[in-house]
């Protein structure tokens, strides 16, 4: 009996590594050649969209040395930190409300939560830019209701880029914090509530720390996809408001500067992968109690 079993178990193993080959296909064509082009893009020289000469660290040099592009990078991280922290906590709330309460609303707001995904993000962010406009529903309400005596200039501010990627990315958030909300045994909280803890308290004390890793990873996900949204940015910002996304299209189309592009979207992509591995890190030593 013993003899057949270990062989199956040893054929299945030797499968294995075919299983896989599909999936690591997908993922070298959909990701790692690109991204070592990308790379290559950025240490070449170029004329144009034509590679001119040896690899150079140029490309590297005059964007770091650029005060433009520093300011330019630090907007970009800061607009998509805020973006992050919006969404996580907005989707903490939501996701509580779908998850803890008996309301007979939480169909409604799931809904209202998955609508914006069945729209693309070109026809969501032209939506925000009807509303923000000068003469949109916004300004006409706080001009209907007295807080302001005339309309505010909201395109082309920081305000509307964030305004719109929140939109955009609150779905990703409140998914993410529902499953870490559903991973809490209600025993828990409900053991809290007997002991005499309050709901405020009884959140904070037992609900919080054992979600922290969902929202972590929220953070990180809405964070990420923030550095390099490119329609919120063009279409909210008005021109006025630069990411990095922005950059890389105005360095390719308008100055015709292939390598400074790639090196931009390089520096998108060790932002990107710094932030997200630091959060790692820094949940990984929480949870040891380091």
């Amino acid at each position: 009996m013993t003899s057949p079993t270990l062989a199956t178990r040893a054929r299945r193993r030797s499968r294995l590594p075919w299983l896989t080959l599909p999936a690591t296909v997908w993922v070298l064509a959909v990701f790692a050649i690109p991204t070592a082009i990308l790379l290559a893009s950025s240490v070449l020289t170029y004329d144009g969209a034509t590679v001119t000469g040896p690899f150079t660290t140029a490309n590297y040099g005059s964007l770091l040395g650029d005060g433009y592009f520093r300011s330019v990078l630090w907007d970009t991280v800061w607009i998509s930190a805020v973006v992050g922290l919006l969404c996580s906590a907005a989707g903490l709330l939501v996701a509580h409300f779908i998850v803890r309460s008996g309301s007979r609303w939480r169909t409604l707001v799931l809904l209202v939560v998955v609508s914006p995904l069945v729209s693309s993000v070109v026809v969501r962010t032209y939506g925000w830019l009807v509303l923000l406009q000068g003469d949109g529903l916004v300004n006409n309400m706080l001009l209907w209701t007295g807080l302001t005596d005339s309309p505010i200039a909201f395109i082309g501010s920081k305000f509307a880029v964030i305004a719109g990627l929140v939109h955009v990315l609150l779905p990703f958030a409140v998914f993410t914090a529902m499953s870490s909300v559903q991973s809490v045994d209600p025993v828990l909280e409900r053991a809290s509530r007997d002991l005499g803890a309050g709901p405020v308290r009884t959140f904070l004390r037992i609900t919080l720390p054992l979600i922290r890793p969902g929202l972590i990873a929220g953070f990180m996900l809405t964070f990420a996809i923030s550095l390099g949204a490119y329609a919120a940015a063009a279409v909210l910002g008005g021109g006025r408001v630069q990411t990095l996304a922005t950059l890389v299209r105005d360095r390719m189309v308008v100055s015709l500067e292939w390598g400074q592009a790639a090196a931009v979207a390089v520096v998108i992509l060790v932002v990107g992968a710094f932030t997200v591995s630091a959060l790692l890190l820094a949940g990984r030593r929480s949870r040891k109690g380091v």
